[in-house]
């Protein structure tokens, strides 16, 4: 079995896994007791850390290398940073953009996410699974494509990342920052580099739930006006955004690729594309896509 297909069937015994846990904890008695974010917390690690564990018991490869815990060094952490606040007028551009077809699940739970207080939420919402969600798709998915080629692995890994939200209103920016993600991971070699910005765009929609609770309310506005204001904060930010780029390229020029070679004398590449991905992707139409649209 090539490393692709072993690494698309743990995907998909992931996705199992995480659908079923999800729900055997939504019906748990003791549940119904929980603030939204301490829920949320339990949900996070009884989802990821079991099938992740799994993962490291079965291959026996070593955690340090395969999930890339390596420093990232000061200078990359400042662009990194930077990187994670000016994305964000894009990330939502795309986020209304899309609830203007589907419901926003993080606007379904901002009372919620206020009644359980500023570091929970944080805790729960930016912190906990910025950790988690970069160990599955930048840590076990990317290092398990390496054999699709760099931009194949990173698109394969933000892909999944994508459709593991199961909401079609949170695909499309999951996908983008996933696939960026990926490019900062495999040009710092280091996992950080996905965990951090991951963790600040996260605790930014956090601590802004926060202050526009403590506010007077958002200002009423036609969704159109919505819109293109936050098209051109989202095209304002595109020379900045490029700028950082050029200082992060400069900075982690790419390394050498170790190039495996088939019989014929080209360069060895899997296929993506197996039975256990389409079955992600018809889970993911029956219980991320279909729900909304026959509704």
């Amino acid at each position: 079995m090539t490393e692709t297909k072993r690494t698309n069937r743990f995907a998909l015994l992931f996705f199992l896994y995480f659908m079923a846990a999800s729900v055997g904890i939504a019906l748990m008695p003791a549940v119904r007791k929980m603030s939204d974010s301490a829920y949320m917390l339990l949900a996070q690690f009884l989802c990821f850390l079991p099938p992740v564990a799994f993962y490291f018991f079965y291959t026996k490869k070593d955690v340090k290398q395969t999930l890339r815990l390596k420093p990232l060094g000061w200078k990359n952490t400042l662009l990194i940073i930077f990187f994670a606040v000016s994305i964000q007028p894009v990330m939502s551009f795309l986020s209304y953009l899309m609830a203007l077809f589907f419901p926003n699940p993080v606007e379904q739970s901002i009372e919620g996410i206020q009644q359980s207080g500023l570091i929970v939420s944080m805790l729960s919402v930016a912190v906990i699974p910025a950790i988690l969600e970069e160990t599955f798709s930048r840590g076990i998915l990317l290092s398990g494509y390496q054999f699709l080629g760099k931009w194949k692995a990173a698109f394969a890994s933000a892909l999944l990342f994508g459709l593991l939200h199961m909401n079609p209103q949170q695909f499309p920016y999951a996908f983008v920052v996933g696939f960026i993600f990926c490019f900062l991971v495999e040009r710092t070699d280091s996992l950080f580099a996905g965990i951090l910005p991951h963790m600040i765009i996260n605790g930014t929609t956090v601590v802004a739930i926060f202050t526009e609770g403590a506010g007077t309310g958002p200002v009423e506005m036609e969704q159109s006006a919505i819109l293109v204001t936050l098209l051109l904060m989202a095209l304002m930010s595109i020379p900045w955004l490029a700028l950082l780029l050029y200082l992060f390229l400069k900075l982690n020029p790419p390394k050498a690729e170790l190039q495996l070679m088939d019989e014929s004398g080209n360069i060895y590449r899997e296929r993506f594309l197996t039975p256990a991905i389409v079955v992600i992707f018809l889970l993911y139409a029956a219980f991320g896509l279909f729900p909304y649209l026959s509704t």
